[in-house]
């Protein structure tokens, strides 16, 4: 048997344990990219739940609810205060369509105090997730420099209410 000195001891055990931290690291930064694959994974569950939300039953919505997920304010939660008020601006319009500069001025109106607006620029940056969406669709007007000329529109339309119990009772009328 060898007689080992204190110090060649204790240098086996600082390489040993050298090694062991490389050999962690590794295994850390592997758990940290599977981490990170199951995080996106969640966030795209939550983006389609919020868009199948609607077609859920009571059954559904309790199981989602069980999940943590807060259904409240799932629609509008996506959106910033100020996408919030332009869409409903476009809903609440005539043929659910205006110039972007109208709308950038109907958005202001809607404000208790105008200098809380937020400038024309930041209102576009703002808005810009209503047109990736498609929820909103902006044509070009007759000057393409000038986008306060865009015509911006709701994409698809708003059923009126009080329309489809009278549009069912011609129906049943007709059959």
């Amino acid at each position: 048997m060898k007689n080992e000195n204190v110090i060649d001891v204790l240098i086996q055990n600082i390489k040993a344990d050298q090694e062991l931290l490389i050999s962690t690291d590794k295994q850390i930064e592997t758990l940290k990219e599977e981490k990170r694959e199951i995080a996106n994974r969640l966030k795209g569950y939550r983006g389609d739940i919020s868009v199948l939300l609607k077609y859920a039953d009571p059954k559904h919505k309790e199981q989602i609810e069980s999940l943590g997920l807060d259904l409240a304010d799932s629609s509008s939660s996506s959106m910033n205060p100020v996408a919030t008020v332009v869409l409903e601006i476009i809903m609440k319009t005539k043929d659910n369509s205006m110039t972007n500069g109208a709308l950038y001025d109907a958005y202001v109106k809607t404000l208790k105090n105008a200098e809380e607006a937020v400038n024309y620029t930041e209102f576009n940056i703002k808005c810009r997730s209503l047109f990736n969406t498609q929820r909103l669709l902006r044509s070009k007007g007759k000057d393409a420099a000038n986008s306060r000329e865009d015509i911006v529109s709701l994409n698809g339309r708003v059923l009126d209410k009080e329309i489809e119990p009278q549009e069912k009772s011609k129906e049943n009328a007709k059959g």
